[in-house]
């Protein structure tokens, strides 16, 4: 408690802003220019941040695994809405309104059009654009010219439900038997992680939708409170911005949508489902992770056994130097060069390697007469050389062996996320 009331800030006492009167048709139970004199609604203005960085989460895994091209408007739209409602709740001008309020319309139609036009011939495809592009028209004008908050908040809604309910359809009616006959042993698996992940992408959404109401109906005694125990612990009360929290972590549904299409598609041996409920953000990745962590435990042996062969080696050439150092600097030794057929007799010949029938040109290990302290310094050269070796192969080998580990808690994780046992 001594803590809490040590960081106790209290909020701003003029409501004067940067950006002057509100001219909005809403505004939210956050009190204006409270926090700073720049932003209206500071809370409700840096939660929108949560729509960023999902949007483009989600763009860099649509363009990467390359799913549907619908999508990478569906999370263009994601980002549009953050932006929009950034600048609403930043300057409370109507205009900004708009840009928040309108591109939710546009994104949720996108991805009614990824719904309900899935698997369709070109012509219905076009034919479902343009009665998504007339609906978006109607609700623009309509919107434009009775400026009713309500009139908006309904039409999303029933767009929304009505995506909804199409992909749970589809699902119980095309995917169940489409798994049942494809992979009867996992199609109770992969059911079960779809009516997961729409059901949690269902229940954020909602409760977003229970926090924004909450928030209007008790902004009077929120209010009272937010002075009291006063900034940063007020930030919790701030319901519309837990509203932008929840609504964008729904994101859920438009991942919902996109593994639904791969499983349609019959893609599941090819693509899986990233996810622990609760604890990560879905996402759908090919499945790669798997070959890569065998590819990195069998270069993590080929380098180990390489790692132990130049330590061999090296081994023998510290032997080597080690022995010559006790040797008088005159004293002859030779250097191996090799075997060679050669004639008789200019060099030291190792007589054990003469062969029968190589009278003429027997085969021979060559070698040559070199001062000690020559043969020092080249031994001296080739143990440096082979540290560097043992060196470079020791950080590929961290490297391969971070990798291989990685891969694999990835591989756990997604399991214990699919809800395998």
């Amino acid at each position: 408690m001594a803590l809490a009331s040590a960081l106790q800030i209290p909020y701003r006492e003029s409501r004067e802003g940067f950006w002057g009167e509100q001219t909005s048709t809403l505004n939210w139970c956050e009190e204006d220019y409270n926090i700073t004199f720049y932003c209206a609604e500071a809370i409700n203005t840096l939660t929108n941040l949560v729509f960023m960085w999902l949007g483009f989460k989600g763009l860099r895994n649509v363009i990467a695994y390359s799913h549907s091209r619908v999508f990478i408007l569906a999370f263009m739209g994601y980002i549009v809405v953050g932006l929009g409602s950034m600048a609403f709740h930043t300057t409370l001008h109507y205009e900004m309104q708009l840009a928040d309020e309108l591109p939710m319309i546009y994104t949720v139609c996108i991805m009614a059009f990824a719904t309900f036009s899935y698997r369709r011939s070109a012509k219905v495809k076009a034919l479902i654009a343009a009665a998504l592009v007339g609906v978006a028209t109607f609700i623009t004008v309509y919107y434009l010219y009775a400026k009713d908050p309500v009139f908006h908040q309904v039409a999303y809604g029933l767009l929304t439900a009505a995506t909804v309910f199409s992909s749970s359809y589809a699902m119980e009616r095309d995917l169940k038997p489409k798994l049942s006959q494809r992979n009867p042993a996992e199609c109770g698996r992969y059911m079960r992680e779809m009516h997961r992940l729409g059901l949690t992408g269902i229940l954020l959404f909602l409760a977003g939708f229970f926090m924004w109401n909450m928030d209007n109906i008790y902004c009077h005694d929120l209010t009272i409170t937010k002075k009291q125990i006063m900034l940063p612990w007020s930030v919790i009360l701030e319901g519309h911005g837990w509203w932008h929290v929840l609504t964008g972590l729904a994101y859920h549904l438009i991942l919902w949508r996109v593994w639904l299409n791969r499983c349609l598609d019959g893609g599941e041996k090819d693509f899986v489902l990233d996810w622990a409920p609760l604890r990560s953000i879905p996402q759908v990745l090919v499945r790669e992770i798997e070959s890569q962590a065998i590819a990195a435990q069998q270069q993590i042996s080929l380098v180990r056994t390489q790692v132990a062969s130049k330590q061999r080696e090296m081994r023998l050439a510290q032997l080597t130097s080690s022995e010559m150092a006790s040797l008088p600097s005159d004293t002859p030794v030779y250097e191996g060069v090799g075997k060679m057929y050669v004639s008789p007799p200019p060099y030291f010949y190792f007589a054990p390697l003469l062969k029968e029938n190589q009278v003429n040109k027997p085969l021979l290990a060559r070698f040559v007469a070199v001062p000690v302290p020559g043969l020092q310094d080249k031994l001296g050269s080739q143990i440096k050389e082979i540290e560097t070796e043992i060196d470079g192969m020791g950080k590929r080998l961290h490297y391969l062996e971070t990798t291989a580990k990685n891969s694999q808690e990835h591989i756990e994780k997604m399991l214990k996320g699919s809800g395998q046992p």
